[in-house]
């Protein structure tokens, strides 16, 4: 099996036990806090990830660390994912998990790109307006790019709503160079 189809399969497990929990919303800030916690301590990733250290002293480490501050179902998954020497695919399992809650809660992932971040405001109108469009609820994958000067890209359904600047420029040079030159005689 593929990483990716393992990342999945942690990350369907760990779904399937938060449902069956009611602790979806628990275990989305579990995982990615874990994911997070391995991801960023260097000393903790190497030792997660040394065969030399003993999976006794991995679930003790784990225990302390996560034991209090993530669900019961993402100590199991995350521990399962060490003990299988898979914890370097954490990050990858908490982005399937999202990707498996969303699409199980009816939920239409949006990828939003702005120059700037969207304040509150802005972010629940877009919010409101695509739910309203799509009649589902929508949740925001946020990415900020300076690149596109202004405006919104939108990417949701396989489609993709490019109300920005630089591409309205684009457009703007495309039909400047494909104006007739002309003048007075």
């Amino acid at each position: 099996m593929t990483t990716s189809g393992i990342a999945r399969t942690y990350a369907r497990v760990l779904f399937d036990l938060a449902s069956a929990a009611d602790a979806v919303d628990g275990a989305h800030e579990g995982i990615r806090a874990a994911a997070e916690a391995v991801r960023s301590h260097v000393d903790l990733r190497t030792a997660l990830m040394d065969t030399g250290v003993p999976v006794e002293k991995k679930r003790a480490v784990l225990r302390e660390i996560f034991g209090e501050a993530v669900t019961s179902e993402v100590l199991a998954v995350v521990t399962l994912a060490v003990e299988r020497g898979h914890g370097d695919s954490l990050g990858e399992v908490a982005r399937l998990f999202d990707e498996i809650a969303e699409a199980e809660r009816g939920i239409v992932v949006a990828d939003v790109t702005t120059a700037v971040a969207l304040d509150e405001r802005l972010r629940s109108s877009i919010i409101d307006k695509l739910a309203a469009a799509l009649g589902r609820p929508v949740t925001l994958r946020e990415r900020v790019d300076a690149s596109i000067v202004g405006g919104v890209i939108i990417k949701v359904g396989g489609r993709v709503l490019d109300g920005s600047i630089s591409s309205q420029l684009d457009a703007v040079r495309q039909n400047l160079s494909n104006a007739s030159q002309g003048g007075e005689a």
